[in-house]
């Protein structure tokens, strides 16, 4: 049962296939945006010669930048803001979430590499991201990694994805469907990413899919942006595969 109220008054009822096309169509401006963002990031650190540095590589792609423009945007436009950034300092009940959801995502992936492959798709071998290496080898890079990817990144992909697509759909859906419509619309933006990237599409909608479910639910659960923007910088920074395979 999420801790959300679930309901608008009954007028509001009729307007759910607008909230469920809204809460898409987000994702599809999240997606343009986000291929602005990373042209913005990438000619930012050419002018200012930082691009081949470590430090640059650590931010990653800059397509949070376009996630965090359609979020504002967004904001700007409605009234009932609190409604959509519901976040404060974790409590001990937070942290609980906080420490578990690798694990659950972890177990996601191991799942997915065993069902995967039974139905005939490839599963891409997981390999040490450079972001990991880097901060491996240069700890001093983890200030970097804090202020953009922490403080920046995740929350601004956390902001649209499960606040505001989220908070859209909740007047309509109970917490099943409101974890369900925003994972498709999570797993769409990263599939759409896919195709211009060497990754699998197919593989990434069903893996970020699963993980943008998981998500949703903790963002259900604790009402707290706090607690899957953090796990989500976790999981970019964190190499868990490497720590849960050896259980």
């Amino acid at each position: 049962m999420s801790v959300f109220p679930e309901r608008l008054p009954s007028s509001a009822i009729g307007d759910t296939p607008l909230a469920v096309a809204s809460a898409l169509l987000l994702a599809v401006g999240g997606w343009i945006a986000g291929f602005g963002g990373v042209a913005l990031f990438q000619l930012s650190g050419s002018l200012l010669g930082v691009a081949e540095t470590d430090a640059f590589t650590v931010l990653g792609s800059g397509v949070q930048v376009g996630f965090g423009v359609v979020a504002v945007a967004y904001l700007w436009r409605v009234e009932d803001r609190h409604r959509y950034v519901r976040v404060r300092i974790p409590t001990i009940r937070d942290l609980g979430w906080i420490a578990g959801l690798p694990l659950g995502l972890g177990a996601l992936s191991a799942l997915l590499g065993i069902v995967l492959p039974a139905l005939g798709l490839t599963v891409p071998a997981h390999e040490t991201s450079e972001t990991v290496a880097l901060l491996f080898d240069r700890p001093a890079l983890w200030l970097v990694a804090l202020l953009g990817l922490y403080a920046v990144a995740a929350p601004a992909e956390e902001l649209l994805f499960r606040g505001i697509v989220q908070g859209r759909l909740r007047p309509h859906f109970g917490t099943a469907g409101v974890v369900l419509v925003s994972g498709a619309a999570f797993a769409l933006m990263h599939g759409v990413f896919a195709v211009f990237s060497t990754g699998s599409a197919v593989y990434s909608v069903i893996s970020t899919g699963a993980g943008g479910l998981l998500w949703g639910y903790a963002y259900e659960r604790t009402e707290n942006l706090a607690v899957t923007a953090l796990n989500h910088a976790m999981m970019w920074t964190i190499p868990f595969e490497s720590v849960l395979s050896i259980f």
